[in-house]
């Protein structure tokens, strides 16, 4: 189980397929039970959000569109629903709280539970890209894995339908999706310390961050391009007007026609964020199943964030936007970033985790451009520099304290 859910409110949880799947349909799922055990913070509201889903999975089951659109204007309509739910579970909630949220979600989830997952769906074969395998890898659509061996590897596809793999070695998936009849799914995992460099079947470029993984097909035949993200990864899309692109990263999509521009959505981060470079992107979350989708359009030189916890999209001038994508060519630069922010980077492109002591100031913003195809002690040294700390390596682990302030003796 990831650990992105303990920061999912009522409606993420609630809006999440995966989570839906086990309210509805996996009662008893160990994996589940396991993960509410070890995170007891979480259960109160993870239970609070599947008794909405097992209360309108009831209701969907005697309802057309019709009646789901009339309980959509009637709070009180809600409300006896709940209450009846409520008393045979035996739970006292406030119906109010109840009225609220089912009014927000009430639409999506009768689509999901009448229709079934949507087309946006999809769920990683691999394990966390973060996981014991060091190497970055490519998993093909039956499960096998082939090594990446390179710290920036390359993949692309071509016309032939061939996966080349660091310009030496080449997939031929011709044969086999020919035998299954589909188009496939593949998957780029890139672990902490290295980089991915991808070509997508319609000549997009994808640059691939350090813990990251994206999933792709051989071939985009639908009327959007679609692939899914988890980490940090710059878009250069090939444009067709026809067939918009559109990147699934967990809450948020962003739907794009030829566009550059980067997107950070870590598991473990707070936010999810997109920077625009060049064109124009529309940023939206997920509206439950597809239904009442908000779309929030991007200039150059801008960032949307989406807060998990509050489940909302603000939009922001960067004026600094190619800071965002600096990565890609080997260099960390930043402008008022806070060092936490900077020291988490530095974890996931040099595999290693900083340690601070307690009350240290690492909310405290600072401007400057490291170099990452230097060594981490070159790295460290250069960022002591701006920040004013000091450091100690250990094997994987990188100390850091505040500066000692000379004190004149006289």
């Amino acid at each position: 189980m990831e650990e992105k859910y303990t920061t999912y409110s009522l409606e993420g949880l609630a809006e999440d397929k995966q989570f839906i799947q086990w309210a509805i349909k996996g009662q008893e799922s160990p994996e589940w039970e396991k993960y509410l055990n070890t995170h007891p913070e979480f259960r109160e509201r993870a239970n609070k959000a599947r008794e909405i889903l097992l209360l309108l999975h009831d209701t969907c089951d005697v309802l057309d569109e019709e009646s789901v659109h009339s309980m959509w204007q009637n709070i009180d309509h809600y409300s006896k629903l709940y209450e009846q739910k409520t008393r045979r579970l035996k739970i006292r909630k406030a119906v109010s709280w109840a009225a609220s949220v089912l009014l927000i979600l009430s639409l999506g989830i009768f689509g999901y539970l009448k229709w079934g997952v949507s087309e946006g769906t999809y769920q990683f074969a691999s394990a966390k890209a973060t996981g014991t395998n060091n190497e970055a890898r490519l998993i093909l659509s039956g499960g096998e894995e082939v090594a990446l061996k390179k710290d920036n590897s390359t993949v692309s596809l071509n016309n032939e339908n061939q996966l080349i793999i660091n310009n030496d070695s080449i997939i031929d998936l011709s044969e086999k999706e020919a035998e299954e009849g589909d188009i496939e799914m593949y998957e780029v995992v890139v672990p902490y310390g290295k980089k991915s460099e991808l070509q997508l079947a319609d000549g997009t470029k994808v640059w691939l961050n350090a813990g990251s993984r994206l999933a792709f097909p051989s071939k985009f035949t639908k009327n959007t391009r679609e692939v899914f993200l988890e980490g940090e990864a710059c878009f250069k899309v090939a444009h067709n007007k026809s067939r918009p692109f559109v990147v699934n990263a967990g809450q948020l999509d962003v739907k794009v026609l030829g566009t550059y521009f980067d997107i950070t959505a870590y598991p473990t981060d707070e936010r999810i964020e997109t920077i625009l470079i060049e064109g124009s992107v529309a940023v939206s979350k997920p509206a439950t199943f597809g239904i009442g989708q908000n779309e929030v359009i991007l200039k150059p030189n801008e960032k949307a964030s989406f807060d998990k916890q509050s489940n909302e999209v603000s939009v922001a001038s960067e004026p600094d936007a190619v800071f965002y994508i600096a990565w890609t060519s080997g260099w960390l630069q930043f402008s008022k970033e806070s060092l936490q922010s900077v020291f988490s980077k530095l974890e996931r492109y040099y595999n290693i985790e900083v340690k601070i002591p307690q009350n240290f100031p690492s909310e405290e913003l600072i401007t400057g451009k490291l170099d990452l195809k230097d060594s981490l002690e070159e790295v460290m040294y250069a960022l002591a520099d701006v920040a004013k700390i000091e450091f100690r390596l250990n094997g994987n682990s990188v100390y850091v304290e505040r500066k000692m302030k000379k004190i004149d003796i006289k």
